[in-house]
């Protein structure tokens, strides 16, 4: 073997003996951390915790530096380093991450323990990106960690009333509701965020958005009050229920309201806001019709088919509502009879109209059995009418 081969093999073994000596002075410890985040604006005592919030730990402050400055305001954070711990606090706002790992070449307390600081960032929608750190003692894990976080976004209950305006009761209907909230701030984009939900008569939609529109805003402790947009119609196939003025609009009536598809707009304050919106029926159930057919006054007054008929778009009476047969009714106990009696005529029918501007609707019937006719304009808000075929 030459010298120049001699002189390589030495110089691997030197290196190899140098790395074994350098990497022979590192010591390697792991420990955990916890604590409690609460909100910092509670009135409470103690504060209350903050449930749901992402706690993010790095034993490396320029990977934890690094993922703060990359977050932007208003998104949602992810990190990019590594190696991190990461939990999400309980329902309380504690959190415990039980174990994270760090090499010392000159450890505190020798090869046997150490002590390091563990550097933290704490996420949450409403609550932004927040740093901090602590302290951690190898095979250990101590609480000691309390942070407050400040709420950057607000969250309002938004709760609604669908009201029927002929009866002004909440309506039974079901109803598709949809809330578009603007999410841009002066120094962030966003798309506004839509919150969605079925409701039937009265129910609550809870959305959030910004705290404030710009830092200025923020120094003037001026919050900001979204105008979010409401849009609802009913729920399902069978459209039966649609929006309407509630004699808000210009023309001071009832109208079925375009608004009620295209956006109905609302500034929204506080955390809890009342909202309510107004309705009424497409299909109106025919009131049920009742009374008499008196041809002879005796029983060949009975039996007589009664038929209810709704005047077309020509004027013709050619929509049917329905049928019954007149009978003979026993009044008291002494076997007298009243004939050619009938009722629930048209009971279980509807009309459909769209148009109508008031709070009722009415539809033009003819009644008609054997010879006798009679023309009578029922009303949607009347229970139910009488009439005599005489």
């Amino acid at each position: 073997m030459n010298k120049f081969c001699l002189k390589s093999l030495g110089l691997v073994f030197a290196l190899l003996i140098a790395a074994l000596i350098f990497t022979g002075c590192y010591s390697v410890f792991s420990g955990g951390t916890g604590g409690l985040v609460v909100d910092a604006e509670s009135t409470s005592n103690p504060k209350a915790g903050i449930a749901n919030v992402d706690v993010y730990a790095y034993v490396d402050k320029g990977d934890r530096d690094s993922d703060f400055s990359k977050w932007k305001k208003g998104s949602v954070f992810s990190p990019s380093a590594e190696y991190y711990g990461h939990t999400t606090t309980g329902n309380d706002g504690s959190f415990t991450i039980s174990k994270l790992v760090w090499k010392s070449a000159k450890p505190d307390f020798g090869k046997d323990a150490d002590y390091t600081k563990i550097y933290l960032l704490f996420y949450n929608e409403n609550y932004g990106l927040t740093s901090g750190e602590t302290v951690i003692i190898s095979d250990s894990s101590t609480d000691t960690v309390y942070q407050e976080l400040t709420a950057v976004r607000k969250t309002t209950a938004l709760n609604m009333r669908f009201i029927d305006v002929a009866s002004g009761n909440n309506t039974g209907a079901s109803v598709y509701v949809t809330v578009s909230v603007p999410q841009a701030t002066e120094d962030f984009d966003a798309s506004p965020k839509v919150y969605d939900g079925i409701i039937t008569g009265a129910g609550n939609i809870t959305v959030s958005y910004p705290r404030w529109f710009s830092e200025n805003d923020k120094a003037a402790g001026k919050e900001y009050n979204p105008e979010v947009t409401v849009t609802y119609a009913q729920s399902g196939d069978t459209v039966t229920w649609k929006g309407c003025y509630n004699a808000d609009n210009e023309d001071k009536n009832y109208a079925f309201c375009s608004a009620a598809e295209t956006g109905i707009k609302k500034t929204i304050k506080n955390s809890s806001y009342l909202l309510s919106f107004y309705g009424k029926s497409t299909r109106l159930n025919v009131p049920p019709v009742s009374g008499q057919y008196k041809e002879a006054g005796t029983a060949d007054d009975d039996g007589v088919l009664i038929s209810l008929k709704q005047k077309d778009k020509d004027g013709n009476y050619t929509i049917d509502l329905g049928q019954t047969t007149t009978s003979a009714q026993a009044i008291g106990t002494n076997g007298t009879e009243k004939h050619g009696v009938f009722s629930g005529l048209g009971s279980g029918s509807y009309w459909l109209d769209s148009t109508y501007t008031g709070k009722f609707s009415t539809v033009e019937v003819e009644v008609s059995g054997g010879s006798k006719t009679k023309n009578m304009t029922l009303r949607s808000d009347i229970p139910d009418y009488t009439v005599q075929l005489q």
